[in-house]
């Protein structure tokens, strides 16, 4: 019996093999989320090796808003690929130098005082969404199953 267009083997496709996937990205987006709430939880709490970072490049390229890109310099390292969260990009010029937070991230070192926390949030919500969805569709095709002996 078909149903919207999509037969019993397409239920059976969709609930079998795809939401185990999509639960698998959602566990791995979960882990992400624990990750990233983690380090900016550190910044907006100054936890981290203070530094200073240096201006080198206004990268714009991305999809979101344009960055500083820069060299991070403490007395434990420096590192030479680091991008500064907390400036936009009329706050700083090349060359200019700022006092810089790195509170464990590869690439990414704060302003002092800074944190991404909508960005936290909106990973969150993502994560959420994907490890709901499999219960959403299992819960749909268990509504629309015909009661036993109709037909």
């Amino acid at each position: 019996m078909e149903r919207n267009g999509c037969g019993t083997g397409c239920l059976v496709v969709l609930t079998v093999v795809t939401m185990p996937l999509v639960l698998i990205v959602g566990v791995l987006l979960s882990a992400a989320t624990v990750s990233a709430a983690e380090l900016e939880y550190r910044a907006a709490h100054g936890e981290g090796t203070t530094g200073t970072f240096t201006a080198t490049d206004l990268d714009c390229s991305g999809r979101g808003p344009c960055r500083w890109e820069g060299v991070f310099e403490s007395s434990a390292r420096t590192r030479q690929d680091a991008w500064i969260y907390g400036y936009g990009p009329l706050d700083l010029s090349e060359g200019d130098r700022v006092p810089a937070l790195d509170a464990g991230h590869d690439v990414k070192v704060f302003r002092p005082g800074a944190y991404d926390w909508p960005g936290v949030l909106l990973l969150s919500a993502l994560s959420l969404a994907t490890l709901l969805l499999p219960a959403y569709v299992l819960l749909r095709v268990l509504r629309k199953r015909p009661a036993a002996g109709s037909g």
